[in-house]
């Protein structure tokens, strides 16, 4: 009898004990969100963008302030929901920076107005008019409507091209830095336009999903195959549900990707693989390193390290951003807290 007492009284206090070591754990998470809302907090600009770095290699040893409204788009979705009086600054800021960035027709270019003079125009594309409008529509802001213009940009398989042209020939683009080049179907791109439209585009959904499920490569402007796993799950939480078939094999492809320390490789990409699979439900204990791994890797003023998210427009060789790795690492610890056993 007294040795079953002693028992239930230590599984009693190892209980406590954990639970105490698991508030202390998820109070460092909730600090580290924190620390990191407030630097994009001071780092936002006045006018409401969020900057982003254009790379002229690999290494981002030469990088320069390249402004543009797509990496604003993905902080917002990032902080999408979480109540902060600093985010609701933030929010309101960034969203009249979109707006005042449209064009007639509901368009929205990657280089802003106050490029102009510095750098080559650049024609409209459908990633950024539909990452900006899905984040207008989610926020109850009107904005031109342009799902004709949106409907209309498609080659002959069905799939999206990146670039809109008035052109009869929409396969040719030009002219960017005074060149033609060919216009693509990039998978992310199409998988974000599904984003804003809310459809399950059969065909365009068939198309991505073979190509996750035999490892093809189908994405110009986005090598890292987890943004690819991002963009899909993304669409799929936002009720995209053709991506359901892949979710098995994207969540087994992307847990393969993480080391010993718990990391998915650099900061980004560790925030990528955690968003992806928390957004397909996973919560494994993969989850636990690598958000202990993000917590350790935390710079003294809040942020992350940045990372080449995409690669060009010329001339650059990728685009970076510290406020969009920061904004990922964000979402991934604000859906981590709130993962049920949690």
């Amino acid at each position: 009898m007294k040795n079953l007492l002693f028992i239930i009284l230590l599984i009693i206090l190892v209980s406590l004990a954990s639970t105490q070591i698991n508030a202390i754990y998820l109070s460092n998470v909730n600090a580290s969100i924190s620390r990191a809302i407030n630097f994009l907090y001071e780092n936002q600009l006045d006018y409401g963008e969020f900057k982003t770095l254009a790379c002229e290699d690999k290494l981002m040893q030469n990088c320069y302030f390249d402004s543009s409204p797509f990496v604003t788009t993905f902080v917002l979705y990032s902080m999408k929901g979480m109540k902060d009086k600093k985010i609701e600054i933030m929010k309101d800021k960034a969203l009249n920076f979109l707006l005042n960035e449209q064009e007639q027709g509901g368009i929205w270019r990657y280089w802003i107005s106050k490029n102009t003079g510095k750098i080559s125009p650049i024609p409209p594309d459908l990633d950024v008019i539909s990452t900006v409008s899905f984040i207008l529509k989610i926020n109850n802001r009107s904005f031109d409507n342009n799902l004709k213009l949106i409907s209309k940009n498609k080659n002959n398989d069905n799939l999206f091209f990146t670039w809109v042209t008035d052109a009869e020939n929409k396969e040719t683009i030009c002219c960017l830095m005074n060149k033609t080049f060919k216009n693509d179907a990039d998978c992310v791109v199409n998988a974000n336009v599904l984003l804003y439209l809310g459809q399950n585009d059969q065909r365009i959904c068939s198309y991505i999903n073979n190509a996750i499920k035999f490892n093809e490569s189908c994405s110009k402007y986005y090598p890292n195959r987890l943004v690819l796993y991002y963009a899909v799950s993304r669409a799929f939480e936002n009720n995209v549900t053709c991506f359901e078939e892949v979710k098995n094999v994207i969540t087994k492809s992307t847990l393969n990707y993480q080391n010993k320390d718990g990391s998915f490789g650099n900061a980004l990409d560790t925030a990528l693989a955690l968003n992806t699979l928390l957004n397909f439900k996973y919560n494994g204990n993969e989850i636990n390193l690598g958000v202990n791994n993000l917590l350790q890797k935390q710079s003294t003023n809040g942020s992350w390290e940045k990372a080449i998210f995409f690669l060009g427009p010329p001339p650059s060789y990728g685009s970076a951003s510290e406020e969009l790795t920061t904004a990922l690492v964000i979402e991934a610890m604000n859906k981590y807290l709130h993962i049920p056993e949690l």
